[in-house]
């Protein structure tokens, strides 16, 4: 008896193993899942490869040419590889204009992608538009296997009323992710979610293997999703937040778990500052809305209008629709506190924030999703960094996970036992409302894709929603001036340069001082002016650009025009222009001078030109000028009494 008791101590006090069930359930969860679930994970896997089938013959649009069709890197191959880790990411586009956009851009990962995908088959938008379906339809499977990991503890039921499918099945079809795939540019974000979910499964393998080599990976995943999109760096408190809600992890796992991010995370910073010279800030400053959308509004309107944007991007989560592409200014209109729409997303995002810090300790599913959401919408919320753009729908793709999971939790384990016992639920009305939802979401997502079929369907797609977008109503007139461009037929090459007029100019009413639109109204009415040889519904267009901005299109053009067209029209419009409102209005008193010596080439004795002249260098300051125009323009004029007035007045002046 003692020496079997002996040996059952001794065994009691060796190392701890799994036994019976525990230890069949631990390898399965290792090693059999896929083999255990299969047909689950082919339904999340093949569905959004049907849903998306369709983009497979889509053309480059939007940034695709920036990072793939017209990118000098990613054209080298394997060669331009390093350049793309070594240089912003629009670099091998723009070439040195490495702050393009506020905070900059560096997602090397990505474009490094592409730069293989084109070393072996070129331009492909075909291969393209397929690895990013697949990536995304590899996103669904990952979801599925890290909360099935992460939810075990759950409910154990049946496979198609758990979380983790139902979740994945809403993420693969919600339509807000369609930007994200049909874009394939949207690469950097599928990337970085997929990575960063990578992260959480081999976090997972740590904690219940104990095996240090699985926590090197996941560090090594996160450094890769960095690469991808800088946005990845909230995991760095989702990591934390999970294993606080969902395992047993003890302080040395919390501790070994954030030193290894850490040091990933110092290394890509690292990087960044080295190529970029910048943490998240851009060194420059933004004088251009289109870039800045908060220039010139108070600090009060800012976060009212961004606390707005954060309201419509929980609406577009439950209800998305309408969707587009384009929030640029004013899409996103600029309100105050006391507009109840930015009050209603306080609230609701106070009330959030407070119930999960004070229900914190109850670990649920739906506190996790709030902290998860809060987290992730943050660094894309405008509020902590720039982001150039008041808001846009693929900002939504890492956070939407939490909304997703959110609504499972509330369908599949709030709702069947709302009004049952708890030990007979009845998932009768939660089938019926997520069918009706899963449907809902893919109708929507097959009605947006072909918005995504080229330039044209996209900007047409894009003015029908975003009509209070400068932005969107230039581009469409963009599109057009260049369909125009191509178009042999007369009458309808004038047709659609007239459409195009309307965008632009729907463009400068939204805002008037849009440097780009103002050069594509110059260019379209210089176009027409070939067609129809209307010279006064020309001179109008310049008029009407030059009250606004000074466009250098319209001095070539001028010059082009001088010595072609009738010098009354044409004196009459130097007069108007130089004289009255560049100088006397705008008070440009060099470009109002340019503009008078424009007349002066077709008249070099012009009175009223010569007058105007010396007008315009007396009210500068060059008196000697005003004196030695104001003599010839006498000389012109002799009975002109203002000219004498001012010789006068600029003999006096230059004596001191």
């Amino acid at each position: 008896m003692s020496k079997h008791s002996h040996k059952k101590t001794v065994r009691k006090k060796g190392p701890k193993k799994y036994t019976g069930k525990h230890k069949s359930e631990k390898i399965i969860e290792q090693t059999h899942f896929w083999k255990e679930n299969l047909f689950p994970a082919l339904i999340v896997f093949i569905i959004p490869l049907l849903l998306y089938a369709s983009t497979i013959s889509f053309d480059y649009v939007l940034d695709d040419k920036m990072v793939l069709s017209e990118n000098k890197f990613v054209k080298e191959g394997f060669f331009g590889i390093k350049d793309i880790f070594s240089n912003d990411s629009f670099n091998g586009y723009l070439d040195n204009q490495k702050a393009l956009l506020a905070g900059a851009r560096y997602r090397p990962l990505s474009i490094a992608t592409f730069a293989v995908e084109y070393h072996f088959f070129g331009l492909n938008s075909r291969l393209s538009h397929f690895i990013n379906i697949l990536l995304y339809a590899l996103t669904g499977l990952i979801i599925f296997r890290v909360l099935t990991l992460y939810l075990s503890k759950k409910k154990n039921r049946k496979w198609y009323f758990s979380l983790s499918f139902i979740t994945a099945l809403l993420f693969m079809l919600h339509p807000l992710h369609t930007e994200v795939v049909a874009n394939i540019k949207g690469r950097d974000d599928i990337l970085s979610f997929l990575l960063a979910f990578g992260v959480l499964f081999y976090i997972h393998r740590y904690i219940v293997f104990k095996k240090f080599n699985k926590l090197i990976i996941a560090a090594f995943l996160f450094f890769l999703a960095l690469l991808a999109k800088e946005s990845s760096i909230t995991y760095l408190a989702v990591v934390p937040l999970t294993l606080y809600f969902f395992t047993k992890a003890n302080r040395k796992q919390y501790m070994a778990v954030m030193l290894l991010l850490f040091v990933g995370t110092v290394i890509y910073f690292r990087i960044r500052v080295n190529v970029l010279g910048t943490v998240f800030s851009s060194p420059e400053e933004y004088t251009s809305i289109m870039n800045n959308p908060f220039l010139g509004i108070s600090f009060s309107e800012k976060y009212a209008t961004i606390m707005y944007t954060l309201g419509l991007y929980i609406k577009l989560l439950f209800f998305p629709h309408p969707l587009t592409h384009d929030y640029y200014p004013y899409q996103i209109p600029i309100i105050g506190w006391s507009d109840w729409r930015s009050l209603v997303s306080l609230v609701v995002y106070m009330g959030m924030l407070i119930y999960a810090v004070m229900t914190y300790k109850k670990k649920t599913v739906l506190i996790w999703c709030i902290f998860y959401f809060l987290i992730t919408i943050s660094i894309v919320s405008n509020i902590f960094f720039p982001i150039g753009t008041f808001m846009n729908e693929r900002f939504m793709y890492m956070p939407s996970i939490a909304f997703c999971l959110f609504l499972s939790f509330i369908l599949f384990e709030k709702l069947p036992f709302l009004f049952h016992n708890q030990k007979k639920p009845k998932y009768a009305l939660s089938i019926i409302l997520v069918s009706v939802i899963m449907i809902g979401y893919s109708v929507k997502t097959i009605s947006r894709l072909p918005a995504w079929k080229d330039t044209l369907s996209l900007n047409r797609a894009a003015v029908k929603v975003s009509v209070n977008s400068a932005r969107a109503n230039n581009f469409m007139g963009v599109i057009l001036y260049q369909m125009g461009l191509e178009e042999d037929d007369k009458q309808k090459r004038s047709d659609l340069f007239i459409e195009a007029t309307t965008y632009i100019d729907r463009s400068l009413v939204i805002y008037p001082y849009y440097n780009d639109a103002l050069k594509m109204k110059a260019g379209i009415a210089g176009k027409l002016y070939q067609i129809d040889r209307d010279l006064d519904k020309l001179l109008t267009k310049f008029y009407e650009i030059l009250e606004f901005r000074h466009v250098p299109f319209v001095d070539t053009y001028m010059e082009y025009l001088n010595p072609r067209e009738d010098n009354k029209k044409l004196l009459s419009f130097y007069h108007r222009t130089g004289f009255q409102l560049l100088g006397l209005e705008k008070k440009n008193y060099p470009l109002a001078v340019r503009y008078l010596y424009f007349g002066l080439q077709i008249s070099p004795k012009d009175p009223q030109i010569l007058e105007d002249l010396a007008i315009i260098y007396f009210m500068s300051g060059n008196y000697k000028k005003s004196l030695e125009t104001g003599r010839k323009a006498l000389q012109a004029n002799p009975d002109s009494e203002n000219v004498r007035e001012y010789i006068i007045k600029a003999e006096l002046a230059s004596r001191g």
